[in-house]
């Protein structure tokens, strides 16, 4: 579960207002919104929350009462009743492992095609099926909760996820984007500052405390060294998938997947 807290200062001038839930999806989440009063400002942040949180209890492989879950240990060719939401998000997994050619795919080389009956259910392949969303679920969680406060007519807000799928929508009131900087995750050292005005910020990559946990679907094996990628693009859901991609492609391949996607930035750093 989650605990919400909220940042106990209020900048009336700005009408700036900090919101922070912490133990979703295993890391932070942060959401900043400018130009609300409080009470409203609130609540649009306890509706994305709400959300997130929702979306975590129907992804997650760690919950055994989730819609991942419930595939994961089907039996070959049986029909598993999904949700619309989780029907969208697999066809939506698929279409990003074929935009980037299979550099990203949730279930680890077992081909990232979903078929599904006329009443939704969905069929298990004769090899059975083992889905992870979790290189895309910070970045679907993220454009979901962009939806709610656009739909409060925000027009300046920051969504920072795990510190590594990252929303600007806007400007911050003190200029004109939101300015990010990517850390070397083993010195510490800035890397690169990128300025956010109405896009969005996904980096992946090994660390001192994380690694091993990029797979590539091709081989099997794990992405190892001091390797990160960043990726900017209008969607976090793109970019989240981009920068694992961007991981395991080699270079003539990332040039290949580029002409696929609305790519405003992207780094590789060894």
């Amino acid at each position: 579960m989650y605990r919400l807290t909220y940042d106990t200062e209020y900048d009336a001038h700005s009408r700036m207002f900090h919101a922070s839930a912490v133990n979703i999806m295993g890391t932070r989440l942060d959401i900043v919104l400018i130009g609300q009063p409080e009470d409203t400002a609130a609540e649009i942040c306890r509706q994305c929350v709400d959300t997130t949180a929702g979306l975590e209890r129907l992804i997650s492989r760690y919950i055994p009462e989730s819609e991942t879950s419930a595939v994961n240990l089907a039996e070959p060719l049986s029909l598993i009743p999904v949700s619309d939401r989780y029907r969208r998000i697999l066809t939506l997994s698929a279409e990003m492992s074929r935009r980037t050619l299979g550099a990203f795919d949730i279930t680890l080389g077992q081909g990232s095609e979903f078929e599904f009956t006329d009443s939704g259910e969905l069929i298990i392949p004769s090899q059975g099926i083992k889905i992870d969303l979790g290189g895309i679920g910070k970045g679907i969680a993220v454009d979901e909760m962009t939806r709610i406060i656009r739909s409060g007519d925000i027009e300046s807000a920051f969504i920072s996820f795990g510190g590594s799928s990252i929303a600007g929508i806007g400007a911050h009131p003190r200029g004109d984007s939101w300015r990010v900087s990517i850390a070397d995750p083993f010195s510490g050292h800035t890397l690169r500052c990128i300025d956010l005005r109405d896009a969005s910020l996904s980096t992946s990559g090994n660390s001192t405390a994380l690694r091993g946990h990029i797979i590539d679907p091709a081989t099997g094996h794990a992405v190892t060294g001091r390797r990160l990628s960043a990726v900017v693009t209008p969607s976090a859901t793109e970019a989240e998938a981009l920068s694992t991609a961007w991981l395991i492609a080699d270079s003539r391949t990332r040039a290949a997947i580029f002409n696929n996607f609305d790519i405003k930035e992207e780094y590789v750093f060894n």
